[in-house]
């Protein structure tokens, strides 16, 4: 294990569960050495993005379709494998779809707490259970979020005081929506505090997305989402994604001098960076040649750095 403190980034996502980037098709052997890559810079902290989603669940549910076989169940490998690694796991909820049928937030609760009762059955007896991911990310008041927020926030710190809550919304940001609807600071402050306002206070850790806003804007964004997170006791995260969102609308790996950059703003302003993600865009085993010359480039410059 690498020893070295100055590797920037402590979490990762895990996508096992995705619509909107390639299956790696990893064996638990290759998931295995993926965990020990993680460990090498300093990640403690590992994500579950998604424990459902449309037919597919990461254990053979009794409650929702699942592509999985007989006995198989990714979240119990991933709880075991963190532990024996000391890293701690949030747990990704379910998803109907994307948009959780146009905002149904009545329905997408109700399944959520079905969700909730039977993995918290599952699985809080493994210690490296620390916590819930709200898979549904937003920019602003869309999808009735705030009474699917206030609900599911609610549900989890009745069924465990204990389990911390972590959301990841991204920036409705100038440069990302060219057709003017975006939100200014000064605007995304105000929707975020109304969106808040009821649930605010059963939420642990918020990670923005840092590469919804294009980086000549990216600090006050940053600036933005601290002062909200400050008024609700909120632990301000970075989710400092090592993906490009610009190319042709595919994702590949970003380029090291823009992460750098935003992870040089970000530790302004925040106490934990986590990325999306580092299995597919910063892994040495990833399935882009690009995100091994990433890691490279990231251990040599992170790895020698002085604190």
């Amino acid at each position: 294990m690498n020893k070295n403190k100055n590797y920037p980034i402590t979490g990762t996502f895990i996508d096992e569960v995705s619509y909107d980037i390639p299956s790696s098709n990893w064996s638990k052997k290759q998931w295995q050495d993926d965990f020990d890559n993680m460990q090498e810079i300093g990640i403690n902290t590992l994500v579950i993005i998604r424990s459902s989603l449309y037919n597919r669940c990461l254990y053979k549910s009794k409650h929702f379709p699942s592509l999985k076989g007989e006995g198989e169940d990714f979240i119990a490998f991933v709880l075991n494998e963190a532990k024996k690694r000391h890293m701690k796991v949030f747990v990704g909820l379910y998803m109907s779809n994307i948009d959780w049928n146009k905002g149904d937030s009545v329905n997408e609760l109700k399944l959520n707490k079905t969700f909730i009762d039977e993995a918290y059955a599952r699985y809080h007896k493994y210690s490296s259970f620390v916590g819930w991911y709200i898979s549904h990310e937003v920019s602003s008041n869309e999808f009735n979020i705030i009474p699917l927020f206030n609900g599911l926030t609610k549900y989890m710190k009745k069924v465990d005081r204990n389990k911390k809550i972590l959301i990841s919304p991204f920036y409705k940001a100038k440069g990302v929506y060219p057709d003017g609807s975006f939100l200014t600071p000064k605007e995304f402050t105000k929707e975020w505090q109304e969106m808040l306002k009821n649930c605010g206070k059963d939420i642990d850790y918020a990670a923005f997305q840092d590469g919804s806003a294009p980086l000549e804007y990216y600090e006050e964004y940053l600036k933005a989402a601290k002062n909200i997170c400050d008024k609700f006791n909120i632990e301000l995260w970075a989710n400092v994604e090592t993906f490009e969102r610009d190319v042709r609308h595919l994702y590949f790996p970003i380029s090291f001098e823009v992460l750098r950059e935003r992870i040089r703003i970000a530790n302004k302003y925040v106490k934990k960076l986590i990325t999306f993600e580092f299995s597919h865009f910063l892994s040495p085993q990833s399935i882009f040649v690009s995100a091994h010359n990433l890691n490279h480039l990231y251990k040599n410059y992170y790895g020698h750095k002085k604190a």
